[in-house]
């Protein structure tokens, strides 16, 4: 039996790289979120003290 990774090569080097893409995404992703959350939140909170104050912040 022949173990040579000649033939199989391709595929196990873009599962590699398909692996680390995915481990790259799940990292990236959700800090993008909650950086637009906190964004949002903090440009909400803004606009509610603005409104309460009567004024501009």
């Amino acid at each position: 039996m022949n173990f040579s990774l000649d033939q199989y090569a391709p595929y196990v080097w873009s599962s590699y790289a398909i692996f680390v893409a995915m481990l790259a995404w799940d990292y990236v992703i959700p800090r993008l979120r909650l950086r637009r959350t906190r964004r949002v939140v903090a440009a909400r909170l803004r606009r509610e003290a603005a409104r309460n104050t009567g004024g501009t912040p």
